[in-house]
């Protein structure tokens, strides 16, 4: 699996984070960013992807709007505007929980498509930044970025899916 991932940021200044965002990746990559249907509504702000190809992940935050960009995979990013210490809103699922936590989770569920209800878990630190955890049957590796100021954000890449060896 490559690693080759690109995090870049910016802060939105009374535009349409949507616009900030479409934006920012334009200038990264030169490639046009769209969003497909939503899993839940059909609606047009389902997971973002570059129409040229590769992968793409957003976040915002406050006035931060940040894009996590590969060549291939499937990618995640969460930011959180806060300190990276301070109590989480997962506290409910696993307390104690940090923002750090919580972004890494966030990162960890975008990466694979999935939510709260597919059964993700917070993700494990496996070795000083990078962390590893399981979200619905895939195995996902991330590490944390340095942020802005104010800000933490964590990245995430879905190891690729086992293929179906399935017959019918």
């Amino acid at each position: 699996m490559p690693r080759t991932v690109r995090v870049v940021w910016t802060t939105r200044e009374h535009a349409d984070r949507r616009a900030e965002a479409a934006r920012l990746v334009r200038a990264a990559t030169g490639c046009t960013l769209r969003h497909g249907p939503c899993s839940r509504c059909g609606g047009d702000h389902g997971r973002p992807r570059l129409e040229e190809g590769g992968s793409v992940s957003l976040a915002y935050a406050g006035d931060l709007v940040v894009a996590a960009l590969a060549d291939d995979g499937d990618i995640g990013v969460d930011v959180e505007e806060g300190s990276a210490s301070a109590s989480a809103r997962i506290e409910r699922l696993a307390p104690g929980s940090t923002l750090r936590d919580w972004t890494r989770f966030e990162a960890a569920t975008k990466a694979v498509g999935a939510d709260l209800r597919d059964g993700a878990h917070l993700p494990a630190v496996v070795e000083g930044e990078d962390w590893q955890t399981d979200v619905a049957g895939r195995l996902v590796h991330g590490w944390d970025v340095d942020a802005p100021t104010g800000y933490v954000i964590s990245v995430a890449r879905a190891a690729a899916a086992a293929p179906d060896r399935s017959t019918s």
